[in-house]
Order: C-alpha cells, then sequence, then structure tokens
C-alpha cells in the first residue's frame, strides 16, 4: 500500500519530534502506522494550481495507490484536484464556517473521492451549517476516523503537581491556550499552559498578551508534553468547537481526567471519554474554577485502563485500514 502524504508546511515541515497541532500529529500517525508513506511538502501560500499540480503529478510518479489529504484548503481538497486519477481520502478535521467546505466535500464524493469526519459532532455541526446557509446537497460521508490512539507502555501515574493544565498552539480564535491563566486569575491555582513560540503576526501578538503569566512552557518535544501533562490534576480543553480531542485523549490515557469547555452543553470529546465520570462541561471561568476545586476521588489507574482499551492501537489501524480500502474500492 503506497500512500502520498500531502503535508501543509505552514506550521512547519514535517518533523516527528515538535508537533506543533492536531493536524500534524495525525499525520505522523500515519506515517508511523504504514510501511510506504510519501510525505510531499506543500506550502499553502503558493498558487493553488502549482500546488495541485504537484500532488498530482507526484502520485503518479510514486505509482500511489491512495492520497491521503487532511487539509480543506483548495490546494489540499479544492476544484483543480478532483480530476485526481489517484483515489483521494479527505479526512475533515475542523469545523469551518465557509461555504466553500460544503462544496469541497460534495464536489470529492461526487467524483468517487472519499471523505470521512472524525466525529458524529463534527458531521452535525456541519449539517446545521448547511441548512442555516441553505446549500443544495445534504452532507453526507463515508465514515468517522477517531484522530488518535494509544500505543506502546502505559506511562506510569506521576504525583500531581499541577490543578490544571492546557495544550494549544499560541494563536488567539480557536485553541486560545491562555483562556486557562484568565479564567483563573481571581484564584490561587497552580496551572501551567503548553504551547508553542507563534511565527505569525496573529500568533505573536496574541503571546505578547499574554506575555506576562507565569507557568507557561514552550516548544517541548512530545514527550516531555506528556510528562508535565501527567502531572497535572485536570485537563483543560479550551476549544468549545473542538471536533475531536486529540489532547483529551492523551489526557485520559495518562490517568488525567478533563474539563471541556461547551457553549451548549456538549462537546465532541464526549465521545472520546470512556465514562461519563472522566469530563465535566463548564461553560465560564467559576464553574472551571468548582470543577478543580470539587473533590479529586476518581480513580486514576481506572481512567487509564479504560481508556487505553476504548482507543487502542489494534482497534484504530485495523478501521483505517478498512477506510483506506473501501476508498481505493469505489
Amino acid at each position: 500500500m503506497r500512500i502520498l502524504l500531502p503535508y501543509n508546511t505552514n506550521l512547519g515541515e514535517f518533523n516527528t519530534e515538535i508537533i506543533r497541532g492536531g493536524i500534524e500529529k495525525f499525520c505522523n500517525q500515519i506515517v508511523q502506522t504504514f510501511n510506504d508513506v510519501h510525505i510531499l511538502n506543500i506550502d499553502n501560500n503558493n498558487p493553488i494550481k502549482e500546488n495541485t499540480t504537484k500532488i498530482k503529478d507526484y502520485a503518479k510518479k510514486i505509482n500511489a495507490d491512495i492520497i491521503i489529504s487532511n487539509w480543506g484548503t483548495a490546494s489540499f481538497a479544492g476544484a483543480k484536484i478532483v480530476d485526481s486519477e489517484i483515489p483521494i481520502m479527505f479526512i475533515s478535521h475542523g469545523c469551518i464556517p465557509f461555504g466553500s467546505v460544503l462544496s469541497t466535500i460534495s464536489r470529492l464524493r461526487e467524483k468517487g473521492h472519499a471523505v470521512y469526519m472524525v466525529s458524529k459532532w463534527q458531521n452535525n455541526w456541519y449539517r446545521q451549517m448547511s441548512k442555516r446557509m441553505g446549500h443544495p446537497d445534504e452532507i453526507k460521508v463515508d465514515g468517522y476516523i477517531n484522530s488518535g490512539y494509544v500505543q506502546g507502555k502505559k506511562p506510569k501515574l506521576l504525583p500531581i503537581e499541577y490543578d490544571c493544565c492546557t495544550i494549544g498552539r499560541c494563536e488567539p480564535v480557536d485553541k486560545k491556550p491562555f483562556l486557562l491563566k484568565e479564567w483563573l486569575q481571581k484564584w490561587d491555582y497552580n496551572t501551567i499552559v503548553l504551547t508553542n513560540t507563534p511565527t505569525d503576526k496573529r500568533g505573536i501578538k496574541y503571546l505578547n498578551r499574554n506575555s506576562h503569566w507565569s507557568g507557561v512552557l514552550f516548544d517541548l518535544k512530545y514527550q516531555d508534553v506528556m510528562k508535565e501533562l501527567s502531572k497535572s490534576k485536570y485537563y483543560f480543553a479550551t476549544m468549545y468547537i473542538e471536533t475531536w480531542g486529540i489532547t483529551v485523549l492523551e489526557s485520559l490515557a495518562h490517568g488525567v481526567p478533563v474539563i471541556l469547555r461547551s457553549k451548549d452543553g456538549t462537546h465532541a470529546a464526549i465521545d472520546v471519554c470512556s465514562d461519563e465520570k472522566h469530563y465535566k462541561l463548564v461553560s465560564n471561568n467559576i464553574e472551571l474554577s468548582e470543577a478543580i476545586k470539587s473533590s479529586h476521588n476518581l480513580d486514576r489507574k481506572e481512567i487509564q485502563d479504560m481508556t487505553w482499551d476504548k482507543h487502542s492501537y489494534d482497534k484504530w489501524k485495523s478501521h483505517f485500514e478498512n477506510c483506506i480500502d473501501k476508498t481505493i474500492e469505489n
């Protein structure tokens, strides 16, 4: 099985040590799972036609069986790539509020390619958006693929040092990692934010506004991020419009219960949890504080064990292989 994996270099070229985001981690998982994966770095700032031609030509050059695309922008899934002779398996990871995404989904499936999402919550979000916009086509997908899995040896449960932590890219719209600090500034909690050093103007401006906070670590290697996470009483997912929740899985896999920011009493990451006792929903700073203050009588080992059973690597790999086979057969 020869896979072409176009990689968006917006946050940097492919790197197995520093993971800058959920999609980037997902691409790492594909590389680690399958033996014959070819990375093709794509600068999304280049002209669309230049990028799509590069992808299609390279797929034919290496005799790829499938192109797995993880970004919804035109260079990776737009109108100029759907004539690819190699089947495209597009995996939508986000909730993007633009009508063009709806057209992208419909167009890919009309041309015989496959569209997968990462949760039913995400699919419902797009269906609601489609109704609001009066989009003519029903938003259908070929299935769902979990964003992550657990693998290897279960990590040791470390002594708790932090009341709460969060992980997120340093940007002010979606991830907003410093929301943890903002919401808890009235209380004396020991919290930690794990983020990256931004290079774009918006991220730099956001960081400058939040440079006064203590308890912030930048650009750690993945294993070091996980070590800090595992020392926390709770993990706070700041993004209410999350489509799955890879950091939620990582938290639960380390025995750390999660607090999910929600605006409507729902959250996609609820499905990641193995039991309703493993998460709490909050909508404001007071609720977050109360959640952290609440008695921590959960069995961290039980949280970890149940998570590892639900999200095993073997289950994830088997399902992913079935999705690839289905895409090629279609």
